[in-house]
């Protein structure tokens, strides 16, 4: 985010905040889809809810005609208030105890994640005479040594046996199969990730079942020098994922008339949105305890998310005063009474009460993790495509938060 829209933004709403981009969303989401569907046109985009379901990002990916990819009854409901319909809705995860039978009922895609949810699938099939669709969550060895805790083992029987029972209800559709695991962004791990879908889809589904490969996520985005520098592997680019991805089911179902050809869903959050959110937090006071420089800011890494505890995020710095020529060296921390609330280790600058920091890379898994501990939730603005800057949530009150209590 540019310094000038973080000034017009602190002037207005002060600290601390969050600041979106929506063209940077756009231009992220957009690039993503032209680069698979350059090569492979059957191809959709299911926004990952969980990462950031601030509801004006998520009505941005309605617009943009993307998916949305829900794990609770929750964020089937926030996907329903921004305008998705049910037939765009893909529902995940192994929480899904609390409104399946109605998300099946309404025409959501619903992916299985265990015999049990099949268990109430059928059920419910039988009982309600609805038609559902269906598919299934496979586990399979992506990388060695880890093992998922979600999906069906593609390595025993019962995935197989699971698909026989669901054949046999007339009132079920089985439409394909999905796969996701976390910590395996290579070109090398989606290589293996898009050859294991498909031979599984001709191995366990028939023909006419084979409408939707989902891949899940797991791309890297557009990552900051900065940033990109901590990781210990090369950032690929979304032409370089989709060129082995796109090209691998190209190769496999190109032949097929198009009405045949399985559609192929990608369910970014990270990967679209994380750059996309700069926070900003305002340093409150310094002091000096045996040596050790200490910048208070008004901020939280509770409010930068897991990636925010893990790695430098990159920083810029909007100054109150002109710096001292020989700079001290600041362990930047949060308002909690926690002694790891820390936002940046050894920052090699000067810093003055007043000084704004700006950690950029914020989007994903922050504001919707941030707990309400020691404070409340902050606001969120949005810089819109004309420009304008425009607020999208409010400063949560101890009314919000207290008001399920009783």
């Amino acid at each position: 985010m540019d310094i000038e829209t973080i000034c017009k933004a602190v002037n207005f709403y002060d600290t601390p905040l969050y600041l979106f981009d929506e063209i940077e969303f756009i231009t992220n989401y957009a690039e993503l889809e032209k680069a698979y569907k350059n090569i492979y046109p059957n191809f959709q985009i299911a926004y990952s809810f969980k990462t950031n379901y601030t509801p004006a990002i998520c009505r941005r990916v309605h617009m943009l005609g993307g998916y949305a990819e829900v794990v609770s009854e929750f964020e089937y409901k926030i996907a329903i208030m921004c305008g998705f319909q049910p037939d765009s809705i893909i529902v995940n995860g192994p929480g899904k105890w609390n409104g399946l039978e109605a998300m099946l009922k309404d025409g959501a895609i619903v992916m299985l994640d265990n015999s049990f949810e099949l268990d109430r699938a059928l059920r419910f099939a039988e009982t309600s005479g609805c038609t559902i669709k269906i598919g299934f969550r496979v586990n399979f060895e992506l990388k060695k040594d880890k093992i998922s805790r979600f999906g069906f083992d593609t390595s025993s029987n019962e995935l197989s046996s699971c698909i026989e029972r669901a054949r046999k209800c007339k009132k079920i559709k089985i439409i394909g199969l999905h796969f996701h695991q976390s910590g395996a962004r290579s070109l090398q791990d989606w290589g293996k990730r898009i050859d294991t879908m498909i031979l599984l889809s001709k191995q366990l589904l028939k023909d006419n079942e084979i409408k939707i490969i989902d891949l899940g996520s797991g791309m890297f985005g557009h990552v900051d020098q900065i940033l990109a520098e901590q990781f210990d592997q090369e950032i690929p680019s979304f032409q370089q994922y989709a060129e082995i991805v796109a090209q691998k089911t190209k190769d496999s179902f190109g032949m097929l008339p198009e009405e045949e050809k399985p559609l192929i869903i990608v369910e970014p959050g990270t990967t679209i949105v994380a750059n996309t959110m700069t926070y900003v937090t305002r340093v409150i006071s310094t002091k000096t305890i045996r040596n050790s420089n200490i910048a208070i800011v008004d901020g939280s890494v509770q409010q930068l998310g897991e990636i925010g505890k893990k790695k430098k995020l990159p920083l810029k710095i909007i100054r109150t005063m002109s710096p001292e020529a020989k700079p001290k060296t600041y362990t930047v921390s949060g308002y909690t009474c926690l002694e790891d609330d820390i936002l940046y280790r050894d920052l090699k600058t000067n810093l003055y009460a007043g000084d704004v920091l700006c950690f950029g890379n914020a989007g994903a898994y922050t504001n919707v993790l941030k707990p309400p501990f020691i404070q409340v939730g902050c606001k969120i603005v949005m810089k819109t495509e004309t420009g304008k800057l425009q607020l999208i949530k409010r400063t949560e009150t101890v009314e919000d938060i207290l008001t399920s209590y009783l």
